[in-house]
């Protein structure tokens, strides 16, 4: 039975746990305050969908706070579940961030204020990847054992080669979910959101991060229905996607971008 159908079945916190420790072949752990805890990752389990990745991230970065205040060791990666969904993150990504301490916990993970909320979802937003178990369960998988093994989240790259497929993935998972944008402009979109540098795109007139630094791919998508969008995909160069193979656009819409629409 796949990881997502035994999610389907959970009806407990306890369901979701044990059902994501045996997909990833988790060994040495231990449950407790820390939904799960190995060596190499930490995890805070929910059995339900209801709270986005940031919220959970919330949750378990007060532990990480707690750890780091009495000097005790910290893994290499964080992950947050769910029945829908998971998120995986380096925890070097946040430590230099927690040092600061200037977020304000209150006694219980699950307590956090909603500037607290706030505060931590603008510092990870960018570090984090994350996965839709019904249609990314393999790639959520391999993703973890892989990290667990190298001690890095690894990424597939973005060439010309594949870019076809990702744009068609882009679509499915971001472009339908903006709201106002045509079809025909989607291609734009795709090359902009990719090329951005998280503020502003490679085109002049387009923005790809409003004024307060909202994704693109969340206008109109209500919250956080966008997390995630790019799942396990490690964005390009400029220079590789503008090379002698893609050719001089002679419009607005980039020879690349018009190419991952033939």
């Amino acid at each position: 039975m796949s990881l997502y159908a035994q999610l389907q079945q959970a009806r407990s916190e306890e369901d979701v746990k044990d059902a994501y420790i045996k997909a990833l072949g988790l060994k040495g752990f231990t449950k407790g305050l820390i939904d799960i805890q190995t060596n190499e990752i930490w995890f805070e389990a929910k059995d339900t969908s209801k709270h986005s990745s940031y919220a959970m991230f919330t949750q378990l970065l007060h532990y990480v706070q707690v750890a780091l205040n009495k000097g005790e060791t910290v893994p290499p990666f964080l992950a947050v579940i769910d029945t829908e969904k998971a998120a995986l993150m380096k925890s070097a990504d946040v430590l230099s961030f927690l040092a600061k301490k200037t977020v304000k916990w209150r006694k219980s993970a699950s307590q956090y204020t909603q500037e607290a909320l706030d505060e931590i979802s603008a510092h990870i937003g960018t570090h984090f990847v994350s996965f839709k178990i019904a249609t990314h369960e393999d790639e959520f998988i391999s993703t973890v054992k892989t990290a667990i093994k190298s001690g890095e989240i690894i990424r597939t790259q973005i060439t010309p080669d594949n870019l076809k497929q990702v744009f068609d993935k882009w679509v499915e998972m971001i472009g339908r979910k903006i709201e106002g944008v045509k079809e025909e402009d989607y291609a734009l979109l795709f090359f902009a959101d990719i090329m951005h540098d998280g503020t502003v795109s490679t085109h002049t007139k387009q923005t790809v991060r409003r004024k307060n630094r909202t994704p693109l791919c969340k206008r109109g998508a209500g919250g956080r229905a966008c997390e995630g969008a790019w799942v396990y995909l490690s964005k390009p160069s400029l220079c590789s996607m503008q090379a002698a193979s893609c050719g001089k656009p002679t419009s607005p819409t980039p020879m690349c971008a018009r190419y991952a629409t033939n």
